[in-house]
């Protein structure tokens, strides 16, 4: 019998506050992260607004909250979904494919609450998962183009974004403004901007969080009310800004790869258990989301949605071909927190990750960072093994510092 949803979060929130430093603010964080599967998943539902599950960074939340309606994000890290599945699906595919398939067969409550799923076409696995999902809720398919550097697939994906407009104006009933947008994107920028902060903190020598604190706060923002989160990640920041104290004189790393969907942060917590600290990100869930704010040239609503679309078309993923914008921003990433070391987490089959690791160490060879890459899934068994190779690097690294 799979473990409870709740009780498997309960487990990983205790872990994480036992070794919290001290850090008060972070304990709205872990108590929102308890109620998720205890209640407050089904309020949503009723609410009174329509819930939109979504996939991906490439849905557009503010056209979403512009509508009136509610984003929820469904890519699932529970272990425990992945077996129903695999009754389906093949056993080598992704794990965070199989397991939001089988939390949607399981009727979990993220599926229960969202009106209609929204799929981008970043990879095999997310176009495949939207027809299965079909057979059972509203299935919208957001198409990326395949490159972001031709005008061409600017045009094609300002067509998708208009398209989109249209679709969640039809399902809200509600007609998007250019007041309601421009309200909207001033929001979400706002929340940006936060975490953003929450980011620059750990730029210091003495860091004053552990990374895997600051993975569950930017999981949080994928089902937190954006204005009371907003205000919860300034009050962490405030204190932080204000610690004097670092949780850890590890190795500082830069942890990049494949999403680290919640609660699957076992790449986290066994790298920090080992010695190291993450002191920035450039994970789908993380730091990636919150890069850069949305800047219409001007209020108009044709100028908006460029921008909207701009915004989350220069995205880093390694579904463009070329993506070398993707290793410039690690670049600039190690430079700026000073970063002693990289860890390449890959899920498995997630193939195009995968597939950039090879370019990405060769470059990170060359600036004279160390690369530990890592392929795992959601499973436990590997902890000890992962755990050992990971104490290893450090040593490795602690050997040149010497």
């Amino acid at each position: 019998m799979p473990e409870d949803f709740s009780v498997t979060i309960g487990k990983l929130v205790d872990r994480l506050e036992s070794k919290n430093d001290g850090i008060r603010s972070m304990g709205y964080f872990y108590n929102f992260a308890r109620s998720l599967y205890t209640g407050y998943l089904d309020s949503l539902k009723n609410s009174g607004k329509k819930i939109v599950g979504v996939f991906c960074n490439f849905v557009p939340e503010e056209l979403i909250f512009a509508a009136g309606a509610f984003p929820l994000r469904l890519c699932s890290g529970f272990g425990s979904t992945v077996q129903r599945a695999e009754q389906i699906m093949p056993a080598n595919f992704c794990p965070m494919i199989k397991s939001s398939y089988g939390q949607m067969l399981e009727d979990a409550a993220p599926f229960r609450a969202s009106d209609v799923i929204v799929l981008p076409t970043t990879c095999d696995g997310k176009k495949k998962l939207g027809e299965l999902m079909s057979d059972y809720k509203p299935t919208w398919v957001l198409e990326v183009p395949h490159t972001n550097e031709t005008t061409h697939a600017r045009a094609l994906w300002l067509s998708s974004v208009n398209t989109f407009k249209k679709e969640i104006q039809k399902l809200t009933g509600r007609k998007i403004t250019a007041k309601s947008l421009r309200q909207s994107i001033e929001l979400c920028n706002r929340k940006r901007a936060a975490v953003r902060r929450l980011y620059d903190v750990r730029k210091r020598q003495m860091v004053p969080i552990w990374g895997r604190d600051v993975m569950l706060v930017t999981n949080m923002s994928s089902f937190d009310e954006p204005v009371r989160y907003i205000a919860q990640v300034e009050e962490l920041c405030n204190e932080l800004e204000a610690k004097q104290t670092s949780v850890s004189n590890g190795q500082r790393l830069l942890l990049t790869g494949s999403p680290i969907m919640f609660p699957a942060l076992k790449i986290a917590m066994v790298l920090e258990d080992s010695g190291g600290i993450i002191v920035t990100d450039d994970i789908c869930t993380g730091a990636k989301t919150f890069h850069d704010p949305v800047m219409p040239a001007h209020w108009t609503m044709d100028d908006m949605l460029v921008a909207l679309a701009d915004k989350y078309l220069m995205n880093t993923c390694p579904c463009f071909t070329p993506n070398a914008a993707r290793l410039i921003r690690l670049q600039q990433l190690a430079q700026e927190y000073r970063v002693q070391g990289m860890i390449y987490y890959i899920l498995q089959a997630c193939h195009t990750y995968n597939i950039e690791a090879h370019n990405i160490q060769k470059a990170f060879k060359a600036m004279g960072i160390p690369v530990l890459k890592i392929e795992t899934d959601y499973g436990e068994q590997d902890v000890g093994q992962l755990k050992v190779r990971m104490e290893a690097f450090g040593e490795m690294l602690q050997g040149q510092l010497e």
